[in-house]
């Protein structure tokens, strides 16, 4: 009891003033941890840590940190994991593709031996990066790159939406049908004529191929026709021709007076 601390010393001087202190003294070991446990590690608890043992994943973690994980896990699953087989079975099946296609489960007969095992492994894939023969993605995928697609992948799924398909282009669950029917342009399964790579787009204005109706050159020349309009031309100047008898009696026009009858003066006038 000297061992306890903080709220577990507090929990047992409660519990030996309910149950007095000769039947405290008086209690056995197994007595004892199963109040103990029965307080500190209710049911509910332990359920979610054995779901969480069970769906425990290897997602970019080293070997010892997730063997860490795995150990601290197992120890509130005795009655869930009983033999030595069960654990090297959870164990194998909790690491990545990259370690299980190494490993072979059956050959093992201890924990402690696949656990070396697999880190030989990552000692083995680590080398092969320096080699330049695998890249480091693929032998310690980011965690965060895998968390923000499965948390959109929710979004998507909280709204109604589904992701779109691979072969259609459009969203909906479950399998395509689409899948294993074949394009009517390039005769090969796997997509539709709409994400066909071989497709040719058509114009729906000259129906030639080549460019949509958008990027008809049809309908370009006119748009930029009528984009940029021509200038109006300008008015032309006009003349008219007078006599000096003439000018003086029209009002706008001025002519001079010391100008003999005999001489005829030409008086222009321009007017737009």
């Amino acid at each position: 009891m000297g061992q306890l601390r903080n709220q577990a010393k507090d929990w047992w001087d409660n519990k030996k003033k309910e149950m007095g202190a000769e039947a405290a003294r008086a209690m056995t070991w197994d007595e004892f941890k199963e109040l103990f446990l029965k307080h500190h590690s209710p049911k509910a608890v332990i359920n979610r840590i054995k779901g969480e043992f069970i769906q425990l994943r290897q997602k970019g973690e080293s070997i010892d940190k997730i063997t860490g994980i795995f150990m601290d896990k197992l120890r509130f699953c005795d009655k869930l994991v009983t033999t030595e087989e069960q654990k090297i079975y959870y164990y194998y099946n909790m690491l990545s593709a990259e370690y299980r296609e190494f490993i072979t489960p059956s050959k093992y007969e201890t924990l402690t031996e696949i656990i070396n095992t697999a880190r030989e492994r990552e000692i083995e894939l680590k080398k092969q990066v320096e080699r330049g023969e695998r890249r480091a993605q693929d032998v310690n995928p980011s965690p965060t790159k895998k968390a923000r697609t499965a948390e959109s992948g929710k979004k998507l799924e909280a709204k109604g939406g589904s992701p779109s398909c691979q072969v259609c282009g459009k969203g909906h669950k479950g399998e395509c049908r689409f899948k294993d029917k074949p394009c009517p342009v390039c005769g090969k399964t796997g997509h539709t004529v709409l994400l066909c790579p071989r497709k040719v787009s058509v114009c729906y204005k000259c129906y030639q191929p080549g460019h949509k109706k958008s990027e008809c050159p049809e309908l370009v020349g006119k748009r930029d026709t009528k984009e940029s309009p021509t200038e109006a031309p300008k008015a032309k100047a006009r003349s008219f021709q007078l006599t000096a008898a003439e000018a003086k009696t029209e009002p706008d026009v001025v002519s001079d007076e010391e100008t003999t009858p005999e001489f005829t003066e030409t008086t222009t006038e321009s007017r737009l």
